[in-house]
């Protein structure tokens, strides 16, 4: 058990490992030579590593300006980021002698979703959730709060039956959430060949569904068309610049340049402002350069998986390889984010709230990024616009609502995860777990498992066939 722990964790648990071997085990069950396949391995690792290269810049650059903000003003409280939801969750499980647990939720989990794709016939579920790290943060966060809603108090060990329910909860989730958006997906990335298999995937549905009322899909804020001298931000790379200069440069304004920490000799204040907030532009290229790379290569070898061992299954993966397919949207989703988490902070000030909320940049960026995209291919630039708004504010009001109940835990609590997903779906379980006690993620594992029932319904004729048209393999040339 020991060795299977140690492989989750140093080798499943690490995204760019596990798609590699994926594409590897792909390319080899369609009869490529070991050396196409291998190669196949070398650029899906190394793409996905540019790509986590971007997003780790990105996240480098700009939480320190999110978290300043708030220092420049004497706030103090809870981060919603989905890295201090995790080491919140590690340090209360491992003040309790369980932090070895969660590495059994993920390995329950990840059986429940190949069992659940494997028997796909009767339980209608395609996808199979890939995000190593993603996993790994999800079982952590989730047992925490079912552990400290039901025994924490009693400062008790985490027994194995929550263990077990948790592990098949958590899988339950992964499967039936990552193959509710496969049809949005689909539609977003042109027949890429992939789902969405994050933090938002439940988010990502309704705001593909959403998008569709309150906006028009032909007005893409990929393709402003502006007139005159406004026509420079047509281009992508431009248009990210200004817009994130203008908007997060005003910030860094307000905070005061006393609050960076950066070189007087290098830099004139101004010249640090527009270097900071250009790095957008660079990391997002980068990011869609990782994409290019091994989106293809997945898509590609993964019909080998599918043909050969679990038939017409679809990879669920990190949301931000959907950014390459609308450049302008994660711009839109940020801004627009920001503001609805402005006024969710501002509300709980007004309120006096016992919970305060500092902004989490990956909550931000990535959570109402993906958002963005998914309104804007059903709504265009007003759907993109307004869901990651009122995402933003949902992000905070029910990361302060779960923060209720957990922040007793102790000061090893540092904050939640935030993302769209857990600030509502896993905020609601765990309160109401707070009160009616383990019986209610027990109840939620049939009735998650219904969901699939309901989308086959609408879709009998095309249900397992929407991944294995050939026609779809992807051209990295013809990502915009």
């Amino acid at each position: 058990m020991s060795f299977i722990l140690d492989f989750f964790n140093k080798f499943l648990g690490q995204a760019p490992l596990l798609l590699g071997t994926v594409v590897f085990l792909g390319y080899l069950l369609l009869g490529r030579k070991w050396y196409d396949a291998a190669a196949g391995f070398i650029k899906t690792y190394v793409g996905f590593r540019i790509l986590q290269v971007g997003t780790g810049g990105l996240v480098a650059t700009f939480r320190p300006i999110i978290v300043a903000v708030y220092d420049r003003f004497g706030v103090s409280a809870f981060v919603i980021d989905p890295y201090y939801g995790q080491t919140s969750a590690m340090q209360v499980l491992d003040s309790v002698n369980s932090l070895q647990y969660v590495g059994y939720v993920m390995i329950i989990a990840f059986i429940v979703n190949i069992a659940l794709v494997a028997f796909k016939k009767y339980t209608k579920l395609r996808a199979l959730f890939l995000t190593g790290h993603i996993m790994y943060q999800q079982s952590a966060v989730l047992l925490w709060a079912l552990y400290w809603v039901i025994t924490g108090a009693t400062g008790a060990e985490v027994g194995w039956f929550l263990v077990i329910v948790t592990g098949l909860l958590m899988g339950v989730y992964w499967s039936v959430a990552s193959n509710l958006v496969v049809e949005a997906t689909q539609d977003v990335t042109g027949g890429a060949g992939f789902s969405v298999g994050h933090q938002q995937m439940f988010g990502a549905w309704i705001a593909y569904k959403l998008g569709a009322k309150i906006g028009n899909r032909e007005k893409d804020v990929n393709d402003l068309n502006l007139p005159g001298w406004l026509s420079v931000l047509n281009d992508n790379i431009v248009a990210n610049v200004v817009i994130m200069t203008a908007f997060v440069g005003t910030l860094m304004v307000v905070i005061g340049p006393d609050n960076f920490n950066y070189d007087t000799n290098r830099y004139y204040w101004g010249t640090f402002i527009f270097e900071t907030t250009s790095l957008f532009a660079v990391y997002i290229t980068i990011i869609l350069t990782g994409v290019r790379m091994f989106v293809a290569e997945l898509t590609n070898s993964f019909q080998g998986i599918s043909d050969k061992l679990l038939p017409n299954t679809v990879p669920a993966v990190d949301c931000a390889v959907t950014f390459g397919f609308s450049p302008n949207a994660p711009a839109y989703g940020f801004i627009f984010g920001f503001l609805g988490q402005m006024i969710g902070i501002t509300t709980l000030i007004l309120i006096q709230s016992p919970i305060l909320i500092i902004a989490g940049f990956i909550a931000l960026f990535f959570d109402n990024g993906t958002l963005a995209v998914f309104a804007n291919k059903s709504g265009g630039r007003r759907a993109a616009a307004i869901i990651p708004f009122f995402s933003g504010i949902i992000q905070v009001l029910g990361s302060a609502l779960v923060l209720t109940v957990l922040r007793d835990a102790g000061p090893n609590v540092i904050g939640w995860m935030g993302m769209f997903d857990w600030a509502t779906v896993w905020t609601g379980v765990t309160l109401l777990t707070s009160v009616l006690g383990i019986v209610v993620p027990i109840i939620l594992i049939p009735l998650f498992l219904i969901i699939p029932q309901l989308q086959y319904k609408r879709h009998k004729q095309n249900y397992f066939t929407t991944m294995i048209d050939d026609s779809v393999a992807v051209d990295p040339s013809a990502l915009k």
